[in-house]
């Protein structure tokens, strides 16, 4: 079993999601009483709040590029970023590090793939909804996304720092995310990606009248899928 190295604390309630999700596979893979190898760097959610609302993402960078490269030298054998925003510098990070790096993105546009989806609704933070990190990855795979209008992109975005990574998810926020992602389908999207892990722990994807494409899951799977994996 190879080490994976987590980047976590982008929020903790995601980074959960993460622990739990990677280690629930590694068991249900592996048997018995194994649980993942990893190693866990948790940042100060305050700190990465700041600077990406500055939009200072060189700093962010230069910050979890520092991480990875702690990591690496740890031990660690591929980088797991466990959330989706800073994915919007895991091309800059990727070129500092020699161990793989796992794009949510790309992991996530493999499984729209396998469903022969075309187009879908990409939910996140207004970085996620707006920068092209995400969007590029899903078009190199031949995937259209589309986003809300700006007034729901603001009540996402709001909903994310206010709430969701504070630990607060409510019926009334949900059920306006679900009337949004039913507005994402008039508009002929085909899939919803939620591109936030805590949408998962707010919203359970059988309530959504569209198939959903829960990044943190599927990001964790092919961490397992790494971790396991027999190549060196």
């Amino acid at each position: 079993m190879k080490t994976l190295g987590l980047i976590g604390g982008l929020s903790w309630y995601s980074t959960l999601v993460y622990y739990r999700t990677i280690n629930q596979l590694t068991n249900e893979r592996l048997g018995s009483s194994h649980s993942a190898k990893l190693i866990l760097y948790s940042v100060d959610f305050e700190e990465f709040r700041l600077l990406q609302n500055r939009g200072d993402w060189e700093e962010v960078e230069r910050m979890l590029s520092g991480i990875a490269l702690q990591l690496e030298k740890s031990g660690a054998e591929c980088i797991v970023m466990c959330t989706n925003t800073p994915h919007l510098v895991a091309d800059s990070i990727r070129k500092k590090i020699k161990i793989p790096l796992l794009h949510i993105a790309e992991e996530t546009a493999k499984e729209i793939v396998k469903k022969k989806i075309n187009k879908v609704g990409l939910l996140g933070t207004r970085f996620t909804m707006e920068h092209p990190f995400f969007k590029d990855r899903l078009s190199e795979f031949g995937i259209k996304s589309i986003v809300p209008d700006d007034a729901d992109k603001d009540y996402i975005h709001s909903s994310i720092f206010n709430e969701l990574t504070r630990g607060l998810f409510k019926e009334d926020t949900k059920n306006k995310f679900l009337d949004i992602i039913d507005n994402l389908k008039k508009e002929g999207a085909e899939g919803i990606v939620f591109g936030c892990t805590e949408f998962s722990i707010l919203i359970n994807p059988d309530e959504c009248s569209i198939p959903i494409f829960e990044t943190a899951a599927i990001h964790s799977k092919a961490a397992v899928d790494f971790a396991l994996s027999a190549e060196p």
